[in-house]
C-alpha cells in the first residue's frame, strides 16, 4: 500500500472516528456513504483506534476482522485497553475490577510463545500488582519472556515482599539505581518502608538520587515517608532561594539547595554560607549537585567544584559530569579520583574505563593502563576502537563469516513473527512491525542472525538489516552491519561537496539506519533526517523551486539537500568531522559556543566526551566510529579513529 493511500486512510479514520455517545445525525444533514474499505485498511483504523484508547470505535471494528491474518492483535488491543490504569483524586494507578481475567488467560494459552501474548502477559501483570493479585502475578512473570520492563519486575519483587519471600539482589540495585521509580518501583520501596525493611536514612539516600535525575514526583512521595510536611516541601522545590532564605531543616534545606543548583548553579554557588550551615555529607553532597549542574553549562568554576566534591555520597547520575570536568582540564588526578568515586554501573563502561587508564598512564602506572585498554579493546565501538589504537592497533574489520546457506534463508524467511513483521511494515506500521521482529531475534544464534539479517537485506529492510547484524556476538559480518545501498547516487555527491563517502554513511547508518521513510519527533525526515524548515533554507540555497516539504522523503532529493547541508556546516566549522557531526544533530551555533569554553586545545576524543548534550555525545561518538569502519570497507585499508577525530581548539 502506498503511503498516500495509508494516510488517506488514517484521515479517514478521524474523520469517521465519532464516539459511541455522539449524537445521531440531523435529518437536515445526512452522512454521505462510508467508502468500501479493504480489510487492511479497517485494520490499521483499528490500530489507530487502539492507540487512542478509542475502545469503542476499536469493538466496532473487531467484528470485521476476525480472518485478518494479524486478527489476534485486535483482540490484545481490546483487552489491553481494558486493562489500562485509572487514577484516583491523588494521582495513583488503579487497576481494573479483574472481568477480564478469564478472557486474559484464554488467549494466553490460545497464544502461548507469540509476542501479542508476551505483550499482554505485560499489561495483565501490571493490572495485577495494582490490583494487588500477588500469587497470580508470581505465577504470570515465572511464564514472561521478554523481561523488559522494570514495572513489571518491581510489581514481581513486591508480590515476593508480600509473600515474605527473600528479594533478589537486583531489586535493591534497582531501588537505588538513578533512575525514576514509576509505578511498581515506588509502591515496592513503599511496602518495603512500611515493613520496616529500609532505613529512615536509606529513604533519605533515595529521596536525594530522584533530586539528582529531577523525578520529583518520588521526591514528594519519598518526603512524606520521612515526615517532610507537604506545604515545606511544595516550597522547596518550586520556590528553593525563597525556601532558603527563610531557613529550614536539614533535608529541606538540601532538597532546595539542590533545586536552585539545577536552575542556576552559580547563584547557589555563591551562596557558600547557606552551604557551610549543613553537616559535612550533605555539604559535599550539595557541592557535587552545583559542580555536576555547572559542567553541564561548561562552567570555568566546575574543575575546583569537581575537586570539592571528592567524598560525597552522590550517584553515577553525578560522577560521569565531575569526570568531565576533570577531564575538560587534564586533571588527571582528579579523574582517576572521580573514577574510584564511580558505581559499578560508571565503572564498567567503556568510556571511563578508557578514560581511567589514560590516568593511569599520565599518573605513571602505564601497566594498569595496558590491562584496562586491553579489557575493551576490539569492541566495535568509539571507545573500544579508541583503546585498540592506544596499543598500537588500527581498526579492521575481522574476516567475514560464511554467507548463509540456502536453508539457513529459508528458515529466516519461514519464522512466523519475521512474517508478521512484514505484514506489519506492508501496512505502514513499522512500530510494530519492528516489536515483532526483534522478539524472533533473541533466541536466534549467530549464525540465525546472520541468515536474518541477509533475509532482511533482499527485502529492502534496511535498517533491520543492520539491527540484526549488529547483535551477533562471535561472528560478525560487517558488510551485513555497515550496509552501503545508494553508491551509484551517493558517490557522486560526496565527490561533488569533496566529502569522505564514509563520514556520509557513518551519519546516514546512525541518523536513520538507511530507512527513507524514517521520521522523528522532530519532524526529521528521510535518510539523512531533515527537518523542513532546513530543507526550505537548502532549497533556496540550492535554487529549486516549488519545493515541498514532502520531497525530503525522496531519495535524490533527501541526499541531495543533506549532503549539501552537511558541507555547510562543516566549512563553517573549520573543516572539522567532530564539530560538523555534532553541528548537524544540535545545530552549528552550539559547538562554536562548546568549543570556546575550553582551556585550551584538546584531542578530538576529549571534546567529544565533553559534548553537554547527551544525545549529541553519543551521536558524535557513533557517527565518527562508524566512519571508521566505513573508511576500512570502501578503502580495504586500517584505518585510525584518533586522526579523524583530530584536534579541537578555542576560535580566535
Amino acid at each position: 500500500m502506498s503511503l498516500s493511500r495509508l494516510l488517506s486512510v488514517v484521515l479517514l479514520g478521524l474523520i469517521l472516528g465519532v464516539g459511541a455517545s455522539q449524537a445521531a445525525p440531523s435529518k437536515r444533514a445526512p452522512q454521505k456513504k462510508q467508502a468500501s474499505l479493504t480489510a487492511d485498511e479497517t485494520f490499521v483504523l483499528a490500530r489507530n483506534a487502539a492507540v487512542r484508547s478509542d475502545a469503542a470505535k476499536l469493538d466496532s471494528l473487531a467484528g470485521k476482522l476476525t480472518t485478518h491474518p494479524l486478527h489476534e492483535y485486535v483482540d490484545y488491543w481490546q483487552l489491553r485497553l481494558r486493562l489500562l490504569p485509572v487514577r484516583d483524586r491523588n494521582g495513583d494507578a488503579l487497576g481494573s475490577d479483574g472481568r477480564q481475567d478469564d478472557r486474559v488467560r484464554r488467549f494466553l494459552d490460545h497464544h502461548d510463545g507469540k509476542l501479542v501474548a508476551d505483550l499482554l502477559r505485560r499489561d495483565w501483570m501490571l493490572d495485577l500488582g495494582r490490583r494487588g493479585e500477588w500469587q497470580e502475578l508470581i505465577a504470570q512473570y515465572d511464564r514472561w519472556l521478554a523481561r523488559d520492563d522494570s514495572r513489571a519486575d518491581c510489581y514481581y519483587w513486591l508480590a515476593l515482599h508480600r509473600n515474605r519471600q527473600t528479594l533478589p539482589a537486583q531489586a535493591q540495585e534497582r531501588l537505588f539505581a538513578p533512575k525514576d521509580l514509576g509505578d511498581g518501583c515506588l509502591e515496592l520501596l513503599i511496602a518495603m518502608a512500611e515493613a520496616g525493611d529500609l532505613s529512615d536514612e536509606q529513604l533519605w539516600q533515595r529521596l536525594k538520587i530522584s533530586l539528582e535525575i529531577g523525578a520529583l514526583g518520588s521526591v514528594r512521595r519519598i518526603g512524606a515517608l520521612i515526615g517532610l510536611r507537604a506545604g515545606a516541601l511544595k516550597g522547596a522545590l518550586d520556590q528553593p532561594e525563597k525556601s532558603l532564605a527563610r531557613g529550614l531543616d536539614k533535608r529541606l534545606h538540601v532538597i532546595a539547595a539542590v533545586q536552585l543548583s539545577r536552575k542556576d548553579p552559580e547563584r547557589m554557588d555563591a551562596k557558600r554560607d547557606v552551604i557551610g550551615s549543613l553537616p559535612r555529607e550533605e555539604r559535599d553532597f550539595v557541592i557535587s549537585q552545583i559542580a555536576a549542574q555547572s559542567m553541564r553549562r561548561l562552567l570555568p568554576q566546575s574543575l575546583q567544584l569537581a575537586r570539592e566534591a571528592i567524598g560525597a555520597r552522590a550517584s553515577d547520575e553525578t560522577w560521569p559530569w565531575l569526570a568531565r570536568a576533570a577531564l575538560r582540564h587534564g586533571d588527571w588526578a582528579l579523574l582517576h579520583a572521580v573514577y574510584e568515586s564511580m558505581g559499578t554501573t560508571s565503572r564498567n563502561d567503556p568510556a571511563w574505563i578508557y578514560w581511567h587508564a589514560r590516568a593511569d598512564r599520565e599518573l605513571g602506572r602505564p601497566n594498569e593502563a595496558t590491562d584496562q585498554l586491553r579489557s575493551i579493546a576490539g569492541q566495535t565501538n568509539f571507545y573500544g576502537m579508541l583503546a585498540a589504537e592506544e596499543l598500537g592497533e588500527l581498526f579492521y574489520p575481522p574476516k567475514p563469516p560464511p554467507r548463509p546457506t540456502p536453508q539457513e534463508l529459508a528458515q529466516a524467511e519461514n519464522n512466523p513473527g519475521l512474517k508478521r513483521a512484514i505484514r506489519f511494515y506492508d501496512l505502514g506500521l513499522r512500530n510494530e512491525g519492528n516489536r515483532e521482529w526483534n522478539f524472533q531475534l533473541r533466541v536466534m544464534n549467530d549464525r540465525q542472525l546472520i541468515a536474518a539479517a541477509e533475509f532482511a537485506c533482499r527485502r529492502e529492510l534496511l535498517d533491520r538489516c543492520v539491527n540484526t547484524a549488529d547483535r551477533t556476538q562471535s561472528e560478525h559480518d560487517f558488510a551485513l552491519r555497515y550496509i552501503t545501498p545508494f553508491r551509484d547516487r551517493l558517490t557522486p555527491l560526496a565527490e561533488e561537496h569533496d566529502l569522505d563517502p564514509a563520514w556520509i554513511y557513518g551519519l546516514i547508518r546512525q541518523e536513520s539506519r538507511f530507512l527513507r521513510s524514517a521520521r522523528s519527533s522532530a519532524s526529521a525526515q528521510g535518510l539523512m533526517q531533515i527537518i523542513p524548515p532546513t530543507g526550505k533554507w537548502i532549497a533556496r540555497k540550492l535554487g529549486v523551486k516549488d519545493f515541498r516539504v514532502e520531497q525530503l522523503n525522496e531519495l535524490n532529493t533527501n541526499l541531495r539537500f543533506g549532503t549539501f547541508y552537511l558541507k555547510t556546516v562543516y566549512e563553517g566549522l573549520d573543516g572539522s568531522a567532530v564539530l560538523a557531526s555534532a553541528g548537524y544533530n544540535a545545530g552549528p551555533g552550539r559547538p562554536r559556543r562548546w568549543r570556546n569554553t575550553l582551556p585550551g586545545a584538546v584531542e578530538g576524543a576529549r571534546f567529544a566526551e565533553l559534548i553537554p548534550f547527551n544525545e549529541t555525545r553519543d551521536y558524535v561518538q557513533k557517527v565518527l566510529s562508524n566512519a571508521t569502519v566505513y573508511a576500512a570497507l570502501l578503502s580495504g585499508q586500517p584505518q585510525s579513529l584518533k586522526a579523524r577525530l583530530g584536534s579541537i581548539e578555542p576560535a580566535e
